[in-house]
C-alpha cells in the first residue's frame, strides 16, 4: 500500500507542473512510513537468517540484497538530500576564486575549496556555408543539401547555383572566413568573394548573388570546451586537472563540472563557469545500486535451481 501511494505521488510530481508535493507533509509521512516498514521487514527476516548456512544465497541472499539496496537508496536520496550542496563559481583566467553562488539560495558564500583557472580552450566544428534569403535570412531551397562545412574544395549545389570553397582562414581572436566561388551554368554567371560569420569585434560578411539570395557563413558550433585548473583546499592540498563537460575533477567530496563560459567571446572566453557539487551520500547510493545488482544475480541464480 505504501509503495502504491508513493508511486501515485511520484507520478503526480512529474505530471503536475509547479507542484510542491515533494515538500508536503503527506509525502514526508509516506516516505518515513516506507522506511520504517522496510526496516522492520528486513529486521524480521534477519532473525531467521543463517549466514553460515551453505544455502544462504539461495534462501535469503536475493531478498536481503534487494531490500537492503532499496533501503540504502531511499535513505541516501531522501535523508541525504539536506547534505547536498551545489554552487556556481565564475573564475577569470589566471585568477583564484574561493567564493561561489549557492544554487538553492542564490547567495554568494565562501567555499572550502578554491579554483585557479590556468587556461580555457575550445574546439570548434567547421562553420557551415549556405545560401539564404536576403529578405528574411532563412535558408533557401529547404529540403535540399543546402550547406557545406567550410573546408577547402568542398562544394554544394542549391537550385541552379553551385558553391565551391576555395580557401579558409581561421586565426586566433579572428572570425573564420572563406573565399568562395558561386556559379550558375544556366545563366553563365560566376561570382567570387570572401564571407565570414563575424564575431565580437568583427562584422559578418556575405556574398550577394542577386536581389533575393546571398551566400553566408554560420557561426561555428562548439565541438568541445574544457578548462585547465588547479584546485586548492584550506588544508593546503592542491590538485591539477582538466575539467570537461561530463568529466569532472574530484577534490575530496567535491566534484567540479564545466558548466559554461563567455558565450559572446566564444573560444576567446576570459573566464569559465564551474558547477561544484558536494554530496557525501553518493557512496551510499552506489552501494545501494551494487546491492540491487547482486540481488538480481542471486535471484536469477535461485530461479534456476530445482
Amino acid at each position: 500500500t505504501l509503495i502504491l501511494l508513493i508511486t501515485f505521488l511520484s507520478l503526480a510530481m512529474g505530471l503536475i507542473p509547479g507542484n510542491t508535493i515533494k515538500s508536503s507533509w503527506p509525502f514526508a509521512l509516506l516516505y518515513m512510513l516506507l522506511l520504517v516498514s522496510l526496516s522492520m521487514t528486513i529486521g524480521r527476516r534477519l532473525r531467521t537468517v543463517r549466514f553460515k548456512d551453505a544455502g544462504f544465497l539461495q534462501k535469503d541472499g536475493s531478498f536481503l540484497f534487494n531490500h537492503f539496496g532499496i533501503l540504502l537508496l531511499l535513505i541516501a536520496t531522501g535523508l541525504g538530500r539536506g547534505d547536498l550542496k551545489r554552487y556556481f563559481v565564475t573564475v577569470p583566467e589566471e585568477k583564484v576564486e574561493w567564493r561561489g553562488e549557492n544554487a538553492f539560495t542564490g547567495k554568494v558564500e565562501e567555499l572550502p575549496v578554491a579554483i585557479q583557472l590556468n587556461d580555457f580552450r575550445m574546439e570548434l566544428y567547421p562553420p557551415k556555408i549556405m545560401i539564404t534569403s536576403k529578405t528574411n535570412g532563412q535558408i533557401a531551397y529547404k529540403g535540399q543539401n543546402n550547406y557545406t562545412p567550410a573546408v577547402v574544395n568542398n562544394t554544394f549545389n542549391v537550385g541552379e547555383w553551385s558553391v565551391r570553397v576555395d580557401s579558409v582562414t581561421d586565426r586566433p581572436r579572428y572570425a573564420p572566413a572563406a573565399f568562395v566561388t558561386v556559379s550558375n551554368p544556366y545563366s553563365d554567371t560566376t561570382l567570387a568573394g570572401w564571407i565570414s560569420c563575424g564575431n565580437y569585434f568583427q562584422i559578418s560578411r556575405q556574398l550577394t548573388i542577386n536581389d533575393s539570395l546571398m551566400v553566408v557563413m554560420a557561426s561555428p558550433d562548439p565541438k568541445s570546451y574544457y578548462s585547465d585548473v588547479e584546485v586548492f583546499t584550506k588544508k593546503g592540498d592542491a590538485k591539477r586537472g582538466t575539467v570537461r563537460v561530463n568529466h569532472p575533477v574530484t577534490a575530496g567530496s567535491w566534484k567540479i563540472y564545466q558548466y559554461s563560459y563567455d558565450t559572446v567571446m566564444g573560444r576567446d572566453s576570459g573566464y569559465s563557469v564551474f558547477e561544484l557539487v558536494y554530496d557525501p551520500w553518493v557512496s551510499v547510493v552506489y552501494t545501494g545500486i551494487l546491492m540491487l545488482f547482486l540481488g538480481a544475480i542471486t535471484l536469477f541464480w535461485k530461479g534456476g535451481k530445482r
